[in-house]
C-alpha cells in the first residue's frame, strides 16, 4: 500500500465517521457545563458577600473575606465567559443544526 493510497483511505475513514466534530462536540459540552459552574461560583460568593464569619476551626477577619469573596465574583465571571465562548466555539455549530432541524420539523 502507497502512502497516497494510505491516506485517501484514512481521509475516507474520517469523513465517513466524522470523529473531529464528535469529539469537539463532547468537549465544548464540557466548556458549557464548566460555565455553569462558574455561574454557580458567582451566584454563591454573591449570597455569601455580607457574611463575615470564617469557618470554624479558621482565623480571618471580614475584611480579608470580603476580598477573597470579591476576588471570587472577578475570577468565576471571567472564568465563566472564557468558557462560554470556547464551548460555543466547539459545540455552537452542532447545536445550530440541530435547533435548525426541529425548526423545520415543527
Amino acid at each position: 500500500m502507497t502512502y497516497r493510497t494510505f491516506r485517501r483511505r484514512l481521509g475516507e475513514a474520517t469523513a465517513a465517521h466524522d470523529w473531529l466534530e464528535g469529539i469537539s462536540f463532547v468537549l465544548g459540552l464540557g466548556f458549557l457545563v464548566l460555565a455553569v459552574v462558574c455561574l454557580w461560583g458567582i451566584v454563591t460568593a454573591i449570597v455569601n458577600i455580607g457574611d463575615t464569619e470564617s469557618i470554624p476551626g479558621t482565623y480571618a477577619v471580614g475584611g480579608f473575606l470580603e476580598v477573597t469573596r470579591g476576588f471570587a465574583i472577578v475570577l468565576f465571571a471571567i472564568m465563566g465567559l472564557v468558557a462560554v465562548g470556547v464551548g460555543w466555539f466547539f459545540a455552537g455549530d452542532t447545536i445550530k443544526r440541530w435547533v435548525g432541524r426541529a425548526r423545520t420539523r415543527g
